[in-house]
């Protein structure tokens, strides 16, 4: 059944997709030269300039008396940036559209502001985006974090990654980041399933036709070494061919324990564009790591909560030196087509493969041990994880840009197909307590496993196939444009049970849409309204009729102002929204084991949130951001009615500033200091929350300087190393933040 229904899908698939590009050819009209999209360089600086080189170093020497360098390109497949401005995307609406017109809040991570703050990993990419929540970073995986109350879907160049724990997350090494780009609010009406929170678009540093020589060079504590390159130009001498390498290599020790944290990644494309009408783009991708855990699961007291020996140390591992170790394995090859064939019709499709393994043997804390009455003894288990992971996307799409009357149509229609495979093999046994104010480490080997302390092996293999039509239309009149989308999806889930011997399968089906209005205004002013609805299918869940659960469904309201102040490359976004997720399955009241469950939940999120990005003057950059929102369980059948959710963490208030300043001119040109500080209020922990993480602040710094083909930096987080908890789920799993961490870097560019 499970692969007579994907080669059905995949057969659709395939003849739908000769039937859009048979259709779009014969609409289109004569063959015309499509005009090239023109966009700043994401590395000309507003304030000043000077015609940048090749490598896109600064030089120091430049005046104010001429103007940044212009780049004109084809290729809107990434957000056009001007330093740490974004003007276009194509995340919001999947066609080029600037940023003002678009009826959501976005937010760009550009790659200036990836290298200003020194972001190691996503999670860290992120710390100064309005909103965003984490348990810090690990060197395991990237995903303990939450935007607008729920966790973001990861997208890369705007296809799917594979769905996983978060113990074996999809990662891409910040390095080889073009740019992120974050979608606030409901997103399946484009992208299909997922929550309602948000989506994370990676996108890529590929081919593009452009010269790019640079090698980098990184010392840290906790032993870091790192070298990393970016190699790319012209193959031919038309240019129609051209290539990009990217690499990372890295060696040094866990922020835990005894064990090293190693990795190794490596990103070549190649890009063939015979004429300005037409692109191909090939890519592939490979990322190890060799690793240890980061963070440890600590119980409340002596973290958040007294204890009669005081305060657990946050340098205390809490895993087995010679039992824990984590590899990962992952690799992608993929395409992006394009092709123009006048000034009304565009058709694009994208697709990729991606495979994931993980193998993760670990020691971790489950709580103070009830049986011990000094409060010392922390209970451990310990288990081996294994999964892998398969998953095949693919997406078309035709863009016509029409004229009717007055009005203005850009018109999106796509579909989409996707499939993914999951096999997840799991060992679970008791470990030997351990005195977490006095530690002594009782050997752990395999042989637990078959000891009275194991619990049974589970085995389960996976597989979803997902397609889905959508529909857009943007709408400008005079000043007004309207966005209005819809897309219907359906799915089927198969789940076989190896070790019992069953097999679940479930179908589900969901239609979800978007309504926007944005008024361009005077003065830089863009005010929009908006309305989106999303859907998230609920896996493996016993539901107390026997049925199968109904997927999610999330909305949301939004009200926002986006501010370009004339010639000034600075954007300013204000937006209040509500979120409501219903169908949230809870336990059931009237089954005393807990095991089945209904789906009478609901979580509603609301807030507000302020974001300011780039220059206040020729020399000082911003990056600021605050929110406020309030989440709750306003339907529930347990002790987590009317309560915070604690799964991730959630604060009330979230506060963050990052400035920069770098001298252009003068005896000081090219030397720059920067300077941020993150805030966030107590957090809710335990499902009735009975325990509050208190609140904290942490300050990071940096200072670089730039001279000729060079760049030096020297970047700290945490900079006085605060002790702090990020979160906790229960009394039993607390995690603390990461400690400081110091990087120096030398970059290089000829």
């Amino acid at each position: 059944m499970e692969w007579a229904t994907s080669t059905r899908l995949r057969a659709i698939s395939a003849a739908a997709c000769t039937a859009f590009y048979a259709a779009a050819a014969s609409h289109a009209w004569a063959q015309a030269q499509p005009p090239q999209n023109v966009t700043e360089s994401p590395h000309a600086s507003d304030s000043g300039p000077k015609s940048a080189p090749a490598s896109g170093t600064h030089q120091p020497g430049a005046t104010d008396a001429t103007l940044p360098s212009i780049h004109v390109s084809g290729n809107a497949g990434n957000a056009a940036t001007v330093g740490l401005v974004a003007r276009r995307s194509t995340t919001g609406t999947k066609t080029d559209t600037p940023i003002n017109e678009i009826p959501q809040t976005i937010n760009v991570v550009t790659a200036e502001q990836i290298e200003m703050t020194r972001a190691t990993d996503i999670n860290q990419a992120l710390r100064y985006v309005p909103g965003f929540s984490s348990y810090g970073t690990d060197n395991r995986s990237d995903w303990y974090s939450a935007l607008r109350g729920f966790t973001p879907t990861l997208f890369v160049d705007g296809l799917s990654v594979p769905n996983t724990i978060n113990l074996a997350s999809w990662r891409v090494d910040p390095y080889m980041i073009d740019s992120l780009t974050v979608l606030r609010g409901p997103t399946s009406v484009l992208y299909g399933q997922g929550d309602p929170g948000a989506i994370v678009d990676v996108q890529s540093k590929l081919a593009n036709g452009e010269r790019t020589r640079e090698m980098e060079l990184q010392i840290g504590n906790f032993a870091r070494k790192q070298i990393a390159f970016d190699i790319g130009d012209t193959i031919d001498k038309d240019g129609t061919l051209s290539y990009r390498v990217v690499g990372v290599a890295r060696d040094g020790n866990a922020q835990l324990g005894p064990n090293a944290d190693q990795r190794v990644a490596l990103a070549p494309s190649v890009k063939w564009q015979p004429s300005a009408a037409t692109s191909f783009t090939l890519y592939a991708t490979y990322l190890q790591d060799w690793t240890d855990t980061a963070s440890n699961f600590l119980p409340a007291s002596g973290t958040v909560l007294p204890n009669p020996y005081g305060v657990i140390s946050n340098d205390l591992y809490v895993g087995d030196p010679d039992f824990d170790r984590y590899d990962k394995r992952q690799a992608s090859i993929g395409y992006k087509f394009e092709h123009q064939f006048n000034d009304i019709w565009t058709v694009r499709q994208s697709a990729r493969f991606m495979h994931l393994s993980t193998n993760d043997w670990s020691v971790y804390g489950g709580g103070l041990d009830d049986a011990d009455p000094t409060m010392a003894s922390l209970t451990r288990y310990a288990g081996i994880f294994q999964f892998n992971y398969n998953r095949f996307d693919v997406d078309n799409q035709a863009v016509a840009k029409l004229r009717t009357g007055e009005l203005d149509h850009t018109v999106l229609t796509g579909f989409e197909y996707n499939r993914q495979t999951t096999t997840d093999s799991e060992q679970l046994a008791l470990a030997p307590d351990l005195n977490l104010f006095n530690p002594v480490y009782t050997p752990v080997t395999s042989a637990i496993f078959s000891s009275p302390s194991a619990y049974p092996r589970t085995d389960v293999k996976s597989s979803m196939d997902e397609f889905g039509v959508y529909l857009q239309d943007q709408i400008k009149w005079r000043r007004w444009v309207f966005t209005l989308g819809g897309r219907q999806d359906w799915s089927i889930t198969t789940q076989n049970d190896l070790m019992g011997g069953t097999q679940q399968t479930q179908a589900d089906h969901a239609f979800t849409g978007r309504a926007g209005l944005t008024f361009l205004g005077d003065y830089g002013l863009s005010p929009y309204l908006s309305y989106s609805t999303s859907f998230n299918p609920l896996l493996g869940v016993s539901m107390a009729n026997g049925a199968i659960a109904e997927p999610t469904r999330g909305r949301q309201l939004e009200l926002g102002k986006r501010w370009q102040p004339p010639g000034k490359n600075l954007m300013l976004n204000a937006a209040l929204y509500q979120i409501n997720q219903t169908n949230v399955a809870t336990p059931n009241p009237a089954d005393p084991t807990l095991s089945t469950y209904v789906q009478t939940g609901e979580v509603r999120s609301r807030g507000f949130e302020f974001s300011a990005v780039g220059k206040l003057t020729h020399n000082l950059s911003i990056i600021a951001a605050y929110a406020y929102q309030d989440v709750k369980n306003i339907e529930a059948n347990d002790d987590s009615l009317n309560k915070w959710p604690v799964d991730i963490p959630r604060p009330r208030q979230m506060a963050s500033l990052w400035a920069d300043w770098t001298w252009h001119v003068g005896a000081l040109a090219g030397l720059g200091f920067g300077a941020g500080v993150r805030y966030q209020s107590s957090v809710a922990g335990a499902a009735d929350n009975s325990i509050s993480v208190p609140s904290y602040t942490l300050y990071d710094a940096a200072i670089h300087y730039d001279v000729r083909d060079w760049r030096f930096a020297i970047n700290a987080t945490n900079i006085f190393d605060r002790r702090y908890v990020a979160g906790c789920q229960s009394s039993a799993v607390c995690i603390y933040g990461n400690p400081r961490t110091v990087i120096a870097s030398a970059r290089y560019n000829w």
